[in-house]
């Protein structure tokens, strides 16, 4: 899995002024003052502010973790890979180990399993659809059936554009101990993305991201 984080728009001096437009006044440089009302828009859910800035990102994960990730939809915009008009079939993501069923968690796991043979059967199960899926296109099956038995590991592409507010709300479900564990690892490395800009620190610790 890989996240690119394509574009930003706005930081906390933008967030602090949105909030003052109340006011009719603007600041030019950002202060401890401006973190003080940062803090206070997030105590007190004031988060219309908080929606002003944009990220962009460009997401390489397999279909099942899209799948998690597009639950997240209000103030979201994304734009996938199609089947319908391009072969990328040929890229797949496994797990190195299994885990077991949670016993707590109809959607959980707990702990790890030592089967090396299913996750060879899982393989073979991928090479198996990988060679129909060939099969299908070279008998000229069009590309948007063909797909239709390709594997939820398939890896895929999309671009996702949303506002700060909408993140770091995707942040706080998807970093925490009980979302799954692939889902976790990409949200992890998105929310590094961003802090690596140093332009939201105020936002992201004010909502405790």
């Amino acid at each position: 899995m890989n996240a690119e984080l394509l574009d930003t728009m706005g930081n906390d001096l933008m967030v602090a002024n949105v909030a003052r437009v109340s006011y009719g006044k603007e600041v030019a440089e950002f202060s401890d003052r401006d973190v003080k009302l940062i803090n206070y828009l997030a105590e007190h859910g004031h988060t219309s502010p908080f929606r002003h800035p944009q990220l962009q990102f460009r997401i390489k994960c397999p279909i099942f973790v899209e799948r998690q990730m597009f639950k997240h939809q209000v103030g979201m915009s994304a734009n996938s890979i199609s089947g319908r008009y391009v072969d990328f079939s040929d890229e797949y993501e496994l797990p190195t180990e299994l885990r077991i069923q949670s016993k707590d968690s109809k959607q959980g796991s707990a702990g790890v399993m030592d089967r090396p043979d299913l996750i060879e059967r899982m393989t073979e199960h991928i090479e198996a659809s990988k060679a129909l899926y060939s099969d299908l296109c070279d008998a000229d099956v069009a590309k948007e059936q063909a797909r239709i038995i390709l594997p939820l590991s398939l890896v895929t592409t999309y671009i996702w554009t949303g506002s700060l507010m909408s993140f770091m709300h995707m942040f706080k479900l998807r970093t925490k101990p009980d979302a799954q564990l692939e889902t976790r690892q990409l949200a992890d490395q998105m929310l590094e993305l961003v802090k690596s800009t140093g332009r939201f620190d105020a936002s992201l610790e004010a909502f405790g991201v």
